[in-house]
């Protein structure tokens, strides 16, 4: 048995990691699988951390949980309480 993890499985991890910490917050998301999360106009990808803005036209300077946590908090008006991550439609 290998202890090695592949990169599709450190993907799976950080999403499922992101989820669960979006879902603790009572967060509303939009899932696109397999790798962007969206929170009303931010965007993320847990595999590497990235976030960006729509209509920003570039990626932030902030990284992973830490630095989405930041941009929820200065942009309150895009946290929506949902009752689970698998709910599609619009994210205002």
């Amino acid at each position: 048995m290998s202890l090695a993890i592949n990169k599709e499985q450190l993907a799976a991890l950080a999403m499922k990691e992101a989820m669960a910490w979006l879902d603790q917050r009572g967060v509303y998301y939009q899932h696109f699988p397999p790798d962007q999360i969206k929170i009303g106009p931010i965007n993320f990808w847990p595999r590497t951390g990235t976030i960006t803005v729509d209509g920003e036209g570039r990626r932030r300077a902030e990284k992973g949980l830490v630095g989405l946590e930041t941009i929820i908090a200065a942009a309150t008006p895009y946290q929506h309480r949902a009752p689970s991550h698998s709910i599609r439609g619009p994210c205002l």
